[in-house]
Parts: C-alpha cells; structure tokens; sequence
C-alpha cells in the first residue's frame, strides 16, 4: 500500500522525485577505480544482458592475443552477421589492429567475430576465452557466448561486473588509447570511411576518457565508462536502461557539478560520418576546367553564363 501512495505522489508531484527515482536503468554502479568503493548504485549484481558493452571483453582478449599486425581474413560467415558493421568482404584480409578499432569504436559485429575465429578458430572458442578472462579479473556472474553482445539466450554480466572488466581494461595502455579515440578511419583497398565513436562523452564532456555503448531490442541500452575527477578515476557500468544518456548524466551528477546539457548531448550524437574517399578521386580536371570558364565569363560579362 504504502508503494501505491509512493508512486502517485511522485505522478502528482514529480518535483519531489530524487535522481535515483528517473534513472530507468534497472541495474548501475559508480565506483572509484582502484579501491572500488561504491559512489552510488542500484541492484548491481543482477544479471542482465550486455549488448554491444560485450566489446570491451573482446577486445582484451584480442589485445592479449595479438600485437595488431597480423593479417586477419573474413570468412563467409561475416555477410549474414547484424549491424552494426564495416561491412566486411568475405575472403578480404584486414590489420588486426583494424578490426580491434572497429569493435570498439564503431561497434561493429562483423569485426568482433573475424577477430574471434581468427585468434581461437571459431567464436564460440573465443567467448570461452573471454569466460576464463572474467572469471581471472572476478567477474564471476557474466557469461559470455559471443564476442559481439548480439542477444543470444545465456548471455549476462552484471553492472559490478562490466566495471570490473572495465577496471582491468584500462590497466591496458593501448585499450586506454583506442577507447578514447573519438573518430576511427577503415581503409579497405583504395577505400576510406571514417565513423565517430558512439560514447557521445567523449564529444562533450571533458572528464569521460573511455566507454563503451550497447543496445539491442531486448538488452535495451547499456554503457560502461571511465571519468577523471580530482586524479582519480571513476567508472560508471549501467544496464537495461531506457534513456541511456539521461540516465547516465543522473548518475554522474553524485561526482560533478557542472555536466553536459540535454542540446550538447544530442549535438555529440554518434553517427557514420562517411567520408568517403577514392585516390581517383583526386582528379578532379573537369571541375577545374568549369572554374576556369566562369573565370572567363567573368572577364567577358557574360552573366547567362555565369547563371548556368
């Protein structure tokens, strides 16, 4: 009954309703890094479904496994995986380091599973590497399956346990840099695309130093992120959240006075930017040759001309 009361004074008088009443993520925790005392939380051993935060297991396992130079090829399998992807060619070989940008940074599944059977043979192999990892870092309630977060039944972590991982992941200098790169290049043969990361604090929030989004339909968003304060870092590790970014700057506000306003996250959104560049492109000689003409139409007056 008194539940009941609760929820209809909060209905009827939303302005008495505490940050931790609007947080929609079921399970979160803010912790400080090295003593991983607990900043702020919520039912943060619950077992949920990752989504794409998976990634940042897979990607120290890939950093364990590989120096970033060897030459990984896609096998067919790679057409038929989700978005989001690079869009992989099957047969096409790929730089390691590459790839391991590409899950990171683009979130993209098609790299996480080349990575995966590249390094134990197949991704059902590799997720049983990236078990045997948790479980040496203390993430003893997640359970991988694959190396992308897809959704796939028997596949949970915990929000303790995502900033565990996340702990042991920035003790790897080159996971620090790659998790921090806002924008990442993939060059395929003579082609050139560049994608911006979609952990929209590193655009607009100057604390954030690393994290990793995820969503599918049935895990709902999930994020974990690293934050400097005062020399210490802090890291925040939510699941199943409904409005990921809201949530997160609700929780953040325990550590920061000052946080990034609803416009300026909506500005930093993630997208593909796209740019897409050809080396034939570069010759651009029938555009030279129509400047020059409306140089001489200029000199001739010719204002039909100039118009055209």
């Amino acid at each position: 009954m008194m539940n009941v009361i609760i929820a209809i004074v909060i209905l009827l008088f939303p302005f008495f309703a505490t940050a931790d009443d609007v947080i929609t993520a079921p399970s979160y925790i803010l912790v400080e890094k090295d003593s991983f005392n607990v900043v702020s939380g919520r039912d943060y051993h619950k077992r949920l479904a990752p989504a794409s935060t998976t990634k940042v297991m897979t990607t120290i396992v890939a950093l364990e496994k590989l120096n970033g130079n060897e030459i990984i090829r896609a096998d067919g399998n790679v057409v038929s995986i989700p978005p989001s992807k690079l869009s992989l060619s099957p047969g096409a070989e790929y730089r390691a380091i590459d790839l391991i940008k590409g899950a990171m940074v683009k979130s993209a599944n098609d790299a996480a599973y080349a990575i995966a059977v590249h390094v134990c043979g197949s991704e059902t192999a590799f997720a049983d590497a990236m078990n045997r990892k948790a479980f040496e870092i203390g993430a003893y309630n997640t359970n991988f399956r694959n190396a992308s977060g897809l959704y796939v039944n028997n596949q949970y972590t915990t929000a303790y346990d995502l900033a565990l991982i996340m702990r042991y992941a920035l003790s790897i200098d080159r996971f620090r840099e790659i998790a921090a790169e806002r924008y990442f290049s993939f060059k395929e043969g003579e082609k050139s695309i560049r994608y911006k990361n979609h952990n929209r604090f590193l655009f607009c929030f100057e604390p954030a130093i690393a994290g990793k989004t995820g969503f599918t339909k049935l895990s709902r968003h999930c994020y974990v992120g690293a934050f400097e304060k005062d020399g210490r870092v802090y890291i925040l590790a939510l699941l199943g959240s409904n409005n990921l970014w809201g949530d997160a700057i609700n929780i953040l506000k325990n550590l920061y006075e000052q946080l990034p306003s609803d416009k300026e996250i909506r500005l930093a959104k993630s997208y593909n930017v796209k740019l897409t560049s050809y080396k034939h492109k570069k010759e651009t000689k029938p555009v030279a040759k129509k400047k020059k003409k409306i140089k001489k139409t200029k000199t001739s007056k010719s204002k039909a001309s100039v118009a055209r």
